[in-house]
């Protein structure tokens, strides 16, 4: 049986998630979901409070829900984006993982990591698969007739809209309930969690001391 590991990040929802329902599609498959907390490069970027405390409840509302359906929500905290690649790849090899499958984030930061993190499972045999979700459309992929970008909206807007008649992107219900479907979230799981709520506590009481 292979195994399917879900890499969460700012797709922390069971409906509408393509990579969660691209993990799904083998009935067959152990899917298995992990969520890495990196507070202290979410603060380097300046997240606000409440940012950190919406995460905090959809992880704890996603659990639930995964659970409901026989998938394990796995959480860990670390550092920074670099220390987050190394513990995927350590889970990977725990887990066995046979195939990724993520959401893009297209920052920065975030696209250097998961180009880190498709190199650093390559070598492992991990198969990665990564899907424009968050987007109607992916980036860059509405251009002038030379295949440059537009540089006037009302252009590029009718180019767009263009686009979408030509098909809109596929909506995907939540997955339906696994073999081992429900799993328990005892109370050992939940601390898991909780920790991410009482780091970035911490971690904010500190900005705000500074300013």
């Amino acid at each position: 049986m292979s195994t399917h590991l879900v890499w969460l990040r700012n797709d922390l929802r069971i409906n509408d998630n393509t990579a969660l329902a691209a993990a799904c599609r083998d009935s067959h498959a152990n899917v298995l979901a992990l969520f890495i907390a990196t507070p202290k490069q979410w603060q380097q970027h300046h997240m606000a409070p409440k940012q950190a405390a919406f995460i905090h409840q959809n992880l704890c509302l996603l659990q639930a829900s995964l659970a409901e359906r026989g998938i394990k929500l796995h959480y860990h905290q670390c550092d920074d984006f670099g220390a987050s690649v190394d513990y995927l790849s350590e889970f990977c090899a725990q887990q066995q993982v046979d195939a990724l499958y993520y959401n893009y984030q297209y920052e920065i930061n975030e696209r250097e990591r998961d180009a880190t993190a498709e190199k650093r499972l390559d070598a492992q045999g991990v198969i990665c698969q990564g899907f424009d979700d968050s987007l109607l459309l992916p980036p860059g992929s509405v251009q002038t007739g030379s295949n440059t970008m537009f540089k006037v909206f009302t252009p590029f807007s009718r180019a767009f809209v263009r686009r979408l008649h030509q098909g809109l992107p596929e909506c995907h219900h939540a997955p339906k309930a696994r073999g081992d479907a429900p799993l328990s979230v005892g109370k050992k799981s939940r601390p898991l969690i909780t920790r991410l709520k009482r780091s970035m506590h911490r971690c904010f009481q500190r900005v705000k001391r500074r300013h």
